[in-house]
């Protein structure tokens, strides 16, 4: 089965056997935006597949574009995942609508793969946007946080303050650097670190059972090495969960 996971900036495509992720591709939303195709980027791969397509998208046009070639290159409709496809889960967030479907997604992949009923969790995933989102044991999303990412908090910093020097999104050894670059790298993977670090305990504060903290993102490996070791990472967590929520419209049937 291919899990496709369609975001702001890349996308995710995954070759799953249940979840197990066997191999990955990735392209950048932009570039399937202007070549006006998806799946020519992995024609030896596409018998893999198995005729089996599972889509989470942020992009209508993008979800429009990979619909209309898998019904024109396979005669198949990819299940399109959306905010009212069972998960297995309870939506307590009340503005629905504004709500990404990635983040719930996450969260059935957690609750399923992860907690199972036994502890409450929280979901940091990482990319353009930062996300934290608590659910309860049971599975009930209860909500989170939005901060601006990584990436994206750099490039405010440099467009608002012009005369800063650009820098590379790269680990940086300690916190107190001595060169402006560094500085700048510091303030941001590793403020970004202690941000996400800092919220998580906010929502875990007075829960009992105390919630299992899982991280997933594109920016994870930039981060990870800076966040508590108990934290699980899991950078296929995306991926895995379209493959949960997939199933789970089998047996919901």
């Amino acid at each position: 089965m291919l899990a496709i996971d369609v975001g702001n900036t890349h996308i995710t495509s995954a070759f799953m056997e249940g979840v197990e992720v066997r191999f990955v591709r990735r392209l950048s939303t932009a570039s399937c935006l202007q070549s006006g195709k998806f799946f020519h980027h992995m024609e030896e791969d596409i018998p893999q597949t198995g005729g089996e397509f599972v889509l989470s998208s942020v992009r209508r046009e993008v979800t429009e574009l990979i619909t209309r070639e898998c019904e024109e290159r396979f005669g198949k409709t990819p299940c399109v995942v959306t905010g009212g496809t069972f998960m297995g889960i309870t939506n307590r967030y009340r503005t629905k609508a504004t709500l990404g479907t990635d983040r719930l997604v996450n969260i059935a992949a957690c609750h399923h793969l992860y907690t199972r009923g036994q502890r409450p969790g929280i979901v940091i995933d990482m990319g353009t946007a930062t996300t934290i989102d608590y659910y309860t044991k049971s599975g009930k999303f209860l909500g989170g946080a939005i901060a601006p990412g990584l990436v994206s908090a750099c490039r405010g910093l440099l467009s608002a303050a012009p005369e800063l020097p650009e820098i590379e999104i790269s680990p940086v050894e300690g916190v107190i650097a001595t060169t402006t670059r560094d500085c700048i790298r510091s303030g941001v993977i590793a403020g970004h670190a202690a941000m996400v670090q800092g919220m998580a305990s906010l929502m875990a504060r007075g829960r009992r059972p105390q919630p299992l903290v899982v991280v997933t993102g594109g920016l994870l490996p930039v981060v990870g090495d800076r966040l508590p070791r108990e934290y699980i990472r899991d950078e296929h967590l995306m991926v895995k969960g379209l493959s949960i929520v997939y199933q789970l419209q089998g047996k919901n049937s």
